[in-house]
């Protein structure tokens, strides 16, 4: 990583966190960190929200990345593997990524790390294709391991509903490794959302390792729905996707303002029994891929 500024609005030079563009991994995302003389390990509840509102912000100033963009922190074993202080990731869509890299990449900027923007875009194409490669490797082992993870009393222990509150419902998505969040109001503001998913994590974390040392200090991504600034307040957003759900289809759409992205095999052991054939069998269909 490095400090590689992109210009955002001008009004918010008062701010202590920045998006930066991503000079060393060529991938359609932003950075955001602390500017330099406020970096630290952790963000405040302020910052955070400084966070929201940038990012609303900037959307709405850029509105060609204003679509299906996703705010993402990573959380235990996937967080601050290379970078030691506060950071989240702005995904973004790939054309209009591919946009920016051509203004940014130059020979003027960025003489030491790539003679040009094609180099960049070039990395970019050949790091998704090996990233393909390895989610399916990844979807490959989860379905051949299945059997290891589908006896699991994991679910029977730490059932997801006992982490609902009276604003949000968690629930598992039917082809991917992902909790899902539902919200039961409309004008949520997106800070609340990422206060239940981070507190979600942490007690979650703390009661399944205590059952099965896999669940300790796992990976995850808390990755909430992002979108331009339509109002006064920075709220969720809801898009379609589908969910499992008890009944006798066990699959149905659902708006979801957001959800973790997990594990495929820890996913599969807390996983409830009566969905472990349905989700095999959407998830060997689907094709895996973690973007976030």
């Amino acid at each position: 990583m490095i400090d590689q500024t992109i210009e955002i609005l001008a009004n918010q030079s008062n701010l202590s966190v920045q998006l930066m563009f991503d000079l060393y991994t060529p991938r359609p995302h932003f950075i955001i960190t602390h500017k330099k003389q406020f970096r630290k390990v952790t963000a405040t509840e302020n910052e955070i929200k400084e966070v929201m509102q940038m990012v609303t912000d900037f959307l709405t100033d850029k509105p060609d990345f204003d679509t299906n963009a996703i705010l993402s922190f990573h959380r235990g074993l996937w967080y601050q593997q290379n970078f030691k202080h506060f950071h989240a990731h702005l995904c973004v869509p790939k054309k209009a990524y591919r946009q920016e890299v051509k203004k940014m990449v130059t020979p003027e900027k960025c003489s030491n790390y790539w003679s040009s923007s094609t180099d960049y875009l070039t990395q970019m194409e050949n790091d998704f294709i090996s990233s393909k490669l390895k989610y399916n490797q990844y979807q490959i082992k989860c379905l051949s391991m299945a059997y290891r993870c589908i006896n699991d009393p994991i679910s029977y222990y730490v059932p997801l509903s006992q982490f609902n509150t009276s604003k949000f419902t968690l629930v598992f998505l039917a082809c991917s490794p992902r909790i899902g969040i539902i919200t039961k109001k409309k004008n949520i503001e997106l800070k609340t959302l990422y206060s239940f998913m981070e507190n979600f994590y942490f007690s979650a974390r703390k009661k399944l390792s205590t059952i099965h040392p896999l669940f300790d200090n796992f990976g995850a991504h808390l990755c909430l729905y992002v979108t331009g600034k339509k109002n006064k307040n920075v709220n969720v957003v809801e898009r379609t996707d589908r969910i499992l759900f008890n009944n006798i289809q066990q699959i149905k759409s659902e708006r979801i303002v957001g959800y973790i992205q997990m594990d495929e095999q820890l996913f599969l052991r807390w996983l409830h029994p009566i969905y472990h054939q349905t989700w095999l069998n959407e998830f060997k269909k689907s094709q895996h891929f973690v973007s976030t």
